[in-house]
Protein backbone atom coordinates (compact mmCIF):
# COMPACT_ATOMS: atom_id res chain seq x y z
CA UNK A 1 0.00 0.00 0.00
CA UNK A 2 2.38 2.47 -1.17
CA UNK A 3 -0.41 4.85 -2.50
CA UNK A 4 -4.09 4.96 -3.15
CA UNK A 5 -4.58 2.82 -6.52
CA UNK A 6 -7.66 6.04 -6.97
CA UNK A 7 -8.75 8.79 -5.49
CA UNK A 8 -12.38 9.78 -5.25
CA UNK A 9 -12.89 13.12 -6.35
CA UNK A 10 -15.23 15.91 -5.44
CA UNK A 11 -14.54 19.11 -7.50
CA UNK A 12 -18.02 20.61 -6.54
CA UNK A 13 -20.79 19.68 -3.88
CA UNK A 14 -23.40 21.66 -5.99
CA UNK A 15 -25.86 19.80 -7.77
CA UNK A 16 -29.11 20.85 -10.06
CA UNK A 17 -30.85 17.83 -8.22
CA UNK A 18 -32.29 17.21 -5.21
CA UNK A 19 -31.28 13.64 -4.57
CA UNK A 20 -32.67 12.40 -1.08
CA UNK A 21 -30.15 9.05 -0.89
CA UNK A 22 -26.80 11.65 -1.62
CA UNK A 23 -24.35 11.39 0.71
CA UNK A 24 -24.06 15.51 0.86
CA UNK A 25 -27.06 14.73 3.57
CA UNK A 26 -24.53 13.88 6.37
CA UNK A 27 -22.24 17.35 5.61
CA UNK A 28 -23.98 20.11 7.80
CA UNK A 29 -22.91 22.65 5.09
CA UNK A 30 -21.76 21.57 1.62
CA UNK A 31 -21.81 24.88 0.32
CA UNK A 32 -18.73 25.59 2.61
CA UNK A 33 -16.41 23.88 0.05
CA UNK A 34 -16.97 25.13 -2.89
CA UNK A 35 -15.50 24.74 -6.37
CA UNK A 36 -12.34 23.15 -6.54
CA UNK A 37 -10.10 25.75 -9.15
CA UNK A 38 -8.69 24.69 -12.09
CA UNK A 39 -4.84 25.25 -11.07
CA UNK A 40 -5.47 22.86 -8.25
CA UNK A 41 -7.41 20.20 -10.59
CA UNK A 42 -4.74 19.98 -12.57
CA UNK A 43 -1.96 20.23 -9.37
CA UNK A 44 -3.87 17.06 -8.35
CA UNK A 45 -3.80 14.76 -11.41
CA UNK A 46 0.29 15.73 -11.14
CA UNK A 47 0.32 14.67 -7.92
CA UNK A 48 -1.76 11.18 -8.74
CA UNK A 49 0.72 10.93 -11.87
CA UNK A 50 3.86 11.17 -9.05
CA UNK A 51 2.51 8.71 -7.00
CA UNK A 52 1.72 5.90 -9.59
CA UNK A 53 -2.42 6.78 -8.95
CA UNK A 54 -4.01 4.78 -11.35
CA UNK A 55 -7.45 6.19 -11.62
CA UNK A 56 -9.47 8.95 -10.50
CA UNK A 57 -13.03 8.28 -10.03
CA UNK A 58 -15.05 12.01 -10.94
CA UNK A 59 -18.18 12.54 -8.35
CA UNK A 60 -20.36 15.46 -6.91
CA UNK A 61 -22.49 17.26 -6.61
CA UNK A 62 -22.49 17.63 -10.74
CA UNK A 63 -19.51 17.54 -11.82
CA UNK A 64 -20.42 18.94 -15.27
CA UNK A 65 -21.51 22.27 -13.24
CA UNK A 66 -17.97 22.94 -13.08
CA UNK A 67 -16.46 24.85 -16.11
CA UNK A 68 -12.59 23.54 -16.55
CA UNK A 69 -13.80 19.27 -16.35
CA UNK A 70 -13.48 18.98 -19.89
CA UNK A 71 -10.20 20.71 -20.07
CA UNK A 72 -9.49 18.78 -16.64
CA UNK A 73 -10.18 15.43 -18.23
CA UNK A 74 -8.65 15.97 -21.36
CA UNK A 75 -5.39 16.65 -19.38
CA UNK A 76 -5.81 13.25 -17.21
CA UNK A 77 -6.57 11.16 -20.00
CA UNK A 78 -4.03 12.59 -22.14
CA UNK A 79 -1.54 11.46 -19.13
CA UNK A 80 -2.77 7.92 -19.01
CA UNK A 81 -4.76 8.29 -15.89
CA UNK A 82 -8.53 6.48 -16.17
CA UNK A 83 -11.15 8.57 -15.46
CA UNK A 84 -14.41 7.86 -14.79
CA UNK A 85 -17.08 10.55 -14.42
CA UNK A 86 -20.53 10.65 -12.78
CA UNK A 87 -23.14 12.82 -14.22
CA UNK A 88 -27.00 12.91 -13.54
CA UNK A 89 -26.98 13.57 -17.55
CA UNK A 90 -28.94 17.12 -17.15
CA UNK A 91 -26.63 19.16 -19.18
CA UNK A 92 -26.70 17.56 -22.70
CA UNK A 93 -24.08 20.23 -24.66
CA UNK A 94 -21.09 18.97 -21.52
CA UNK A 95 -22.42 15.12 -21.82
CA UNK A 96 -21.29 15.94 -25.68
CA UNK A 97 -18.28 18.20 -24.71
CA UNK A 98 -17.16 14.66 -23.13
CA UNK A 99 -17.59 12.60 -25.84
CA UNK A 100 -15.39 14.90 -28.10
CA UNK A 101 -12.39 13.82 -25.64
CA UNK A 102 -12.47 10.42 -27.48
CA UNK A 103 -10.35 8.89 -24.83
CA UNK A 104 -10.62 4.88 -24.31
CA UNK A 105 -9.77 5.44 -20.55
CA UNK A 106 -12.92 7.66 -19.59
CA UNK A 107 -15.40 6.02 -18.45
CA UNK A 108 -18.98 8.05 -18.74
CA UNK A 109 -21.97 7.04 -16.29
CA UNK A 110 -25.36 8.65 -15.57
CA UNK A 111 -27.70 7.88 -12.87
CA UNK A 112 -30.96 6.92 -13.83
CA UNK A 113 -33.59 5.95 -10.91
CA UNK A 114 -36.59 4.89 -12.69
CA UNK A 115 -38.46 5.72 -16.14
CA UNK A 116 -39.79 9.49 -16.38
CA UNK A 117 -42.02 9.69 -13.47
CA UNK A 118 -40.03 7.69 -11.15
CA UNK A 119 -37.00 9.36 -11.72
CA UNK A 120 -38.35 12.73 -11.67
CA UNK A 121 -39.75 12.13 -8.58
CA UNK A 122 -36.54 10.58 -6.60
CA UNK A 123 -34.15 13.68 -7.93
CA UNK A 124 -36.55 16.61 -7.30
CA UNK A 125 -35.81 17.41 -11.49
CA UNK A 126 -37.40 16.79 -14.56
CA UNK A 127 -34.19 15.75 -16.20
CA UNK A 128 -35.09 11.80 -17.29
CA UNK A 129 -35.85 12.94 -21.00
CA UNK A 130 -32.56 14.97 -20.79
CA UNK A 131 -30.36 12.02 -19.66
CA UNK A 132 -31.73 9.82 -22.17
CA UNK A 133 -30.62 12.05 -24.78
CA UNK A 134 -27.17 11.91 -23.50
CA UNK A 135 -26.87 8.45 -23.51
CA UNK A 136 -28.73 7.73 -26.80
CA UNK A 137 -25.93 10.63 -28.05
CA UNK A 138 -23.20 8.67 -26.77
CA UNK A 139 -24.21 5.31 -28.01
CA UNK A 140 -24.28 6.63 -31.55
CA UNK A 141 -20.98 8.15 -31.50
CA UNK A 142 -19.69 4.79 -30.18
CA UNK A 143 -18.98 5.98 -26.60
CA UNK A 144 -20.13 2.95 -24.84
CA UNK A 145 -21.63 4.85 -21.64
CA UNK A 146 -22.72 3.44 -18.68
CA UNK A 147 -25.92 3.94 -16.47
CA UNK A 148 -26.07 3.23 -13.23
CA UNK A 149 -29.45 3.01 -10.34
CA UNK A 150 -29.58 2.92 -7.13
CA UNK A 151 -31.75 0.59 -5.73
CA UNK A 152 -34.84 1.25 -3.15
CA UNK A 153 -38.04 0.61 -2.53
CA UNK A 154 -39.60 3.36 -4.69
CA UNK A 155 -37.98 2.07 -7.46
CA UNK A 156 -37.15 -1.76 -7.63
CA UNK A 157 -40.92 -2.32 -9.31
CA UNK A 158 -39.61 -0.66 -12.71
CA UNK A 159 -36.25 -1.99 -12.59
CA UNK A 160 -36.32 -5.23 -14.67
CA UNK A 161 -38.34 -3.32 -17.38
CA UNK A 162 -35.95 0.27 -17.12
CA UNK A 163 -32.74 -2.08 -17.94
CA UNK A 164 -34.50 -4.09 -21.27
CA UNK A 165 -35.35 -0.60 -22.12
CA UNK A 166 -31.90 1.08 -21.63
CA UNK A 167 -30.59 -2.55 -23.59
CA UNK A 168 -32.89 -1.24 -26.56
CA UNK A 169 -31.06 1.78 -26.49
CA UNK A 170 -27.78 -0.15 -27.05
CA UNK A 171 -26.25 0.08 -23.42
CA UNK A 172 -23.99 -2.07 -22.85
CA UNK A 173 -22.75 -1.43 -19.32
CA UNK A 174 -25.09 -1.13 -16.08
CA UNK A 175 -24.42 -1.16 -12.37
CA UNK A 176 -26.81 -1.60 -9.80
CA UNK A 177 -25.88 0.30 -6.66
CA UNK A 178 -26.78 -0.70 -3.06
CA UNK A 179 -28.50 2.48 -1.24
CA UNK A 180 -26.28 4.49 1.31
CA UNK A 181 -28.28 5.94 4.45
CA UNK A 182 -25.78 7.80 5.35
CA UNK A 183 -27.68 11.78 6.33
CA UNK A 184 -30.92 9.76 7.35
CA UNK A 185 -31.29 7.87 10.46
CA UNK A 186 -35.06 7.12 10.04
CA UNK A 187 -35.33 5.33 6.68
CA UNK A 188 -36.15 2.28 5.31
CA UNK A 189 -33.73 0.50 2.97
CA UNK A 190 -33.18 -2.60 1.58
CA UNK A 191 -31.02 -4.83 3.72
CA UNK A 192 -27.59 -6.62 1.64
CA UNK A 193 -29.06 -9.96 1.13
CA UNK A 194 -32.46 -8.45 -0.21
CA UNK A 195 -30.19 -5.87 -2.56
CA UNK A 196 -28.21 -8.37 -3.58
CA UNK A 197 -30.73 -11.82 -4.36
CA UNK A 198 -32.48 -8.48 -6.33
CA UNK A 199 -29.08 -8.19 -8.39
CA UNK A 200 -28.78 -11.45 -8.84
CA UNK A 201 -31.57 -12.39 -10.54
CA UNK A 202 -31.67 -8.83 -12.47
CA UNK A 203 -27.82 -10.49 -14.24
CA UNK A 204 -29.31 -13.43 -14.37
CA UNK A 205 -32.84 -12.13 -16.60
CA UNK A 206 -30.10 -10.13 -18.67
CA UNK A 207 -27.95 -12.66 -19.43
CA UNK A 208 -25.20 -10.67 -20.33
CA UNK A 209 -27.24 -7.71 -22.31
CA UNK A 210 -26.50 -5.57 -21.27
CA UNK A 211 -24.20 -6.85 -18.63
CA UNK A 212 -24.67 -6.31 -14.76
CA UNK A 213 -22.16 -5.16 -12.24
CA UNK A 214 -23.13 -4.63 -8.64
CA UNK A 215 -22.11 -1.39 -6.28
CA UNK A 216 -22.21 -1.74 -2.66
CA UNK A 217 -19.66 -1.37 0.74
CA UNK A 218 -17.03 -3.22 0.61
CA UNK A 219 -17.37 -4.25 3.18
CA UNK A 220 -20.13 -6.45 2.54
CA UNK A 221 -18.38 -8.55 -0.09
CA UNK A 222 -14.90 -9.16 0.28
CA UNK A 223 -12.45 -10.26 -2.72
CA UNK A 224 -9.03 -10.16 -4.33
CA UNK A 225 -5.72 -8.81 -2.73
CA UNK A 226 -7.91 -6.66 0.15
CA UNK A 227 -10.23 -9.25 1.56
CA UNK A 228 -8.68 -9.39 5.34
CA UNK A 229 -9.40 -5.58 5.35
CA UNK A 230 -12.55 -3.87 7.23
CA UNK A 231 -13.28 -2.73 3.92
CA UNK A 232 -11.57 -0.49 1.21
CA UNK A 233 -11.48 2.78 2.40
CA UNK A 234 -7.67 3.98 2.93
CA UNK A 235 -6.18 0.98 1.43
CA UNK A 236 -7.44 1.39 -2.14
CA UNK A 237 -8.94 4.76 -2.12
CA UNK A 238 -8.83 8.39 -0.28
CA UNK A 239 -11.68 11.05 -1.24
CA UNK A 240 -10.93 14.17 -1.79
CA UNK A 241 -13.13 17.30 -2.04
CA UNK A 242 -13.58 20.56 -3.61
CA UNK A 243 -11.59 22.36 -0.72
CA UNK A 244 -8.86 19.99 -0.99
CA UNK A 245 -9.56 18.08 2.12
CA UNK A 246 -9.30 14.09 2.27
CA UNK A 247 -11.08 11.62 3.75
CA UNK A 248 -10.34 7.77 4.10
CA UNK A 249 -13.58 7.54 1.79
CA UNK A 250 -16.73 9.70 0.23
CA UNK A 251 -19.00 8.61 3.26
CA UNK A 252 -17.07 10.05 6.30
CA UNK A 253 -16.37 13.16 4.41
CA UNK A 254 -17.47 16.62 6.36
CA UNK A 255 -16.37 14.55 9.23
CA UNK A 256 -13.39 16.75 11.42
CA UNK A 257 -12.58 13.31 13.10
CA UNK A 258 -11.95 11.46 9.72
CA UNK A 259 -10.15 14.29 8.35
CA UNK A 260 -6.81 13.32 7.11
CA UNK A 261 -5.21 16.86 6.13
CA UNK A 262 -5.50 19.22 3.26
CA UNK A 263 -3.83 17.45 -0.24
CA UNK A 264 -2.43 20.50 -1.17
CA UNK A 265 -0.88 21.36 1.66
CA UNK A 266 -0.05 18.35 2.94
CA UNK A 267 0.56 16.38 0.16
CA UNK A 268 -0.65 12.67 -0.45
CA UNK A 269 2.44 10.81 1.12
CA UNK A 270 1.48 12.88 4.66
CA UNK A 271 -2.05 11.81 4.21
CA UNK A 272 -1.38 8.38 3.16
CA UNK A 273 0.49 7.91 6.64
CA UNK A 274 -2.03 9.62 9.01
CA UNK A 275 -2.55 7.58 11.71
CA UNK A 276 -6.33 7.36 11.44
CA UNK A 277 -6.35 5.06 8.92
CA UNK A 278 -4.57 2.37 11.06
CA UNK A 279 -8.08 1.67 12.36
CA UNK A 280 -8.47 0.36 8.42
CA UNK A 281 -5.41 -1.42 8.06
CA UNK A 282 -5.74 -3.48 10.87
CA UNK A 283 -6.24 -7.25 9.51
CA UNK A 284 -10.13 -7.80 10.23
CA UNK A 285 -10.01 -11.06 8.76
CA UNK A 286 -13.40 -12.19 10.78
CA UNK A 287 -16.89 -10.99 10.14
CA UNK A 288 -18.40 -9.24 13.60
CA UNK A 289 -21.94 -9.90 12.34
CA UNK A 290 -23.67 -12.35 14.50
CA UNK A 291 -25.77 -13.74 11.75
CA UNK A 292 -23.84 -17.01 10.74
CA UNK A 293 -26.42 -17.97 8.72
CA UNK A 294 -26.49 -15.43 6.27
CA UNK A 295 -25.54 -16.67 3.20
CA UNK A 296 -22.89 -13.71 2.82
CA UNK A 297 -20.84 -14.14 6.22
CA UNK A 298 -17.77 -15.80 5.05
CA UNK A 299 -17.43 -13.08 2.18
CA UNK A 300 -18.33 -10.03 4.36
CA UNK A 301 -16.64 -7.96 7.19
CA UNK A 302 -19.73 -6.68 8.67
CA UNK A 303 -20.56 -4.04 6.07
CA UNK A 304 -19.75 -0.35 5.81
CA UNK A 305 -17.91 0.85 9.10
CA UNK A 306 -18.77 4.64 7.89
CA UNK A 307 -22.41 3.44 8.50
CA UNK A 308 -21.85 2.08 12.20
CA UNK A 309 -20.45 5.10 12.97
CA UNK A 310 -22.77 7.36 11.50
CA UNK A 311 -25.76 5.20 13.02
CA UNK A 312 -24.11 3.90 16.50
CA UNK A 313 -21.28 5.92 16.89
CA UNK A 314 -18.45 3.27 16.57
CA UNK A 315 -16.39 1.77 13.87
CA UNK A 316 -16.74 -1.85 14.95
CA UNK A 317 -20.68 -1.73 14.84
CA UNK A 318 -22.06 -4.20 12.30
CA UNK A 319 -23.85 -1.78 9.04
CA UNK A 320 -27.33 -1.65 9.54
CA UNK A 321 -28.07 -2.93 6.25
CA UNK A 322 -26.67 -5.86 7.12
CA UNK A 323 -29.35 -7.77 7.74
CA UNK A 324 -33.48 -7.59 7.51
CA UNK A 325 -34.54 -3.90 8.78
CA UNK A 326 -37.70 -2.07 9.41
CA UNK A 327 -36.06 1.43 10.53
CA UNK A 328 -32.87 2.26 12.29
CA UNK A 329 -34.11 4.55 15.49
Amino acid sequence: MKHPAFIQFYPTLRCNQKCGFCFNRSISDPGSYGDMNKHEAFLLADMALKYGITEIDILGGEPLLVPWIKDFISYATGAKLSVNISTNGSLLDSVIDLAEIGADSLNIGFSILGFSETHNALTGSDNFSKAIAGIKRLVSDGRGPIVKSVLMQENKGEIFDLVDYLAELGLKRYFLLHEDMIGRRDYQALSFPEYYAFYAELKKKMDGKPDIGFVAASGFYKHGAYSKFRCDAGITKIAVMPDGSAFPCNLFAGSEKFLLGNIFRDGIEKIWHNRLLEYFRGHKKENMCASKGCAHYTNCTGGCPAHGYYFYGTMDAVDPRCKAMSKVS
